[in-house]
């Protein structure tokens, strides 16, 4: 059993030239870790710092200053699973971190994805390896933070549970990062020109059923837009999936506000994602990767949590979003998909949204 090192015996800087990350999750995900990858910076600012990730989602952190290579996570047959191991090995890294940091129900039902993740720690053949000490984890650690108790891992923003693995006294000190080029800027620019009326931007997607809005509320929350902000207009933006909506919103509203419509969906890189909501004065979505990217950039967001999980883990940390829950009796389920109708987000009415969207835009003068 490898002797666990506290915090402060971390390799110094002198120690460190190669570091890698993992992180294998979602967007949002790789988001919310980006502050943590500003803190690792900041203690070896002369490593090459490499973060493993899904294909596909390789661009949330390419142009990223605070990480020098951005490395596939490759899977398939099993020869290639072996090969990939071996890679790893070759790359000859001297600190492996693991950026799944825990929270309320990962810390047991996520058994397999940290033994999938201990698996890599070893056949990287890293010479110092830091994680949260979790069961499968723990005792292949040379540095394993202790993982916070219960109240923690339901009260805490995982953005503060991850840069506290890198350095505890960072919180609150780093911000989430989207890479948004000139050409991302140019573009959104071409595309929206300086408004003279409200700009908001709509978000209604998720990977997970229990996290979407009712679609009859979605209808009736942009005809209600439309009519108490004639001249708004609106920017959707989002994926495949939420092509169909799209069709169906722009049905609904009038002519003189379809004029108004953006419809972006499945038509935006994460960079021009993010440089359209530089462009709006003001972000509503569901919790979702898009909801992260908009806090990133830092405009007003309204959020619709459900309950499947605690809002708090998972909310915007900027000092200018709105988290809109109803906690409900069945929650938190940490169910992907609510098998007794999402009354959690069925009582997320239209009227409530708006009004707290018109306010956040346009709040009281005292």
């Amino acid at each position: 059993m490898t002797v666990q090192p506290t915090r402060s015996t971390l390799p110094s800087a002198a120690e460190i030239r190669k570091v890698v990350c993992l992180m294998i999750n979602g967007i949002g995900d790789i988001i919310c870790v980006t502050p943590a990858l500003q803190a690792l910076r900041a203690r070896y600012p002369d490593a090459e710092i490499s973060v493993i990730v899904r294909p596909h989602l390789r661009a949330l952190l390419t142009d990223n200053p605070y990480v020098s290579r951005v490395l596939s996570y490759e899977v398939g047959a099993a020869w290639k699973r072996l090969a990939y191991l071996f890679r790893l090995r070759r790359e000859g890294f001297d600190l492996w971190v693991d950026l799944h940091a825990p929270t309320f129900n990962t810390v047991s039902s996520n058994q397999r994805d940290f033994l999938r993740n201990a698996l890599l720690m070893w056949a990287s053949g890293a010479r110092y390896r830091l994680a949260y000490g979790l069961p499968p984890l723990a005792r292949h650690l040379t540095h394993a933070v202790p993982v916070p108790n219960e109240a923690t891992l339901k009260t805490e923003n995982i953005v503060d549970t991850t840069v506290a693995l890198i350095d505890p006294a960072a919180r609150g000190r780093y911000h989430k990062f989207v890479p948004t080029s000139d050409a991302d800027r140019a573009w959104a620019a071409h595309l929206l020109p300086a408004p003279s009326a409200p700009r908001l931007a709509l978000f209604f997607g998720s990977r997970q059923a229990a996290d979407l809005w009712p679609e009859t509320h979605i209808l009736e929350f942009v005809s209600l837009l439309a009519r108490h902000l004639p001249n708004a207009e609106i920017v959707l933006i989002g994926g495949e999936h939420e092509t169909g909506l799209a069709r169906r919103l722009e049905t609904a509203l009038a002519a003189p506000a379809t004029a108004r419509f953006h419809n972006l969906i499945g038509k935006t890189s994460f960079g021009q994602t993010a440089a359209v909501l530089e462009r709006c004065h003001a972000f509503l979505g569901t919790d979702s990767g898009a909801t992260h990217i908009a806090d990133a950039v830092g405009i007003p967001i309204v959020a619709l949590f459900s309950s499947k999980n605690y809002p708090a883990i998972w909310q915007p940390v900027s000092t200018r979003a709105v988290v809109l829950n109803h906690p409900v009796a069945c929650g938190p389920c940490f169910k992907a998909d609510c098998p007794i109708g999402n009354e959690c987000m069925q009582l997320l009415s239209p009227h409530e949204v708006l009004d707290t969207l018109l306010q956040l835009i346009d709040p009281p003068r005292h």
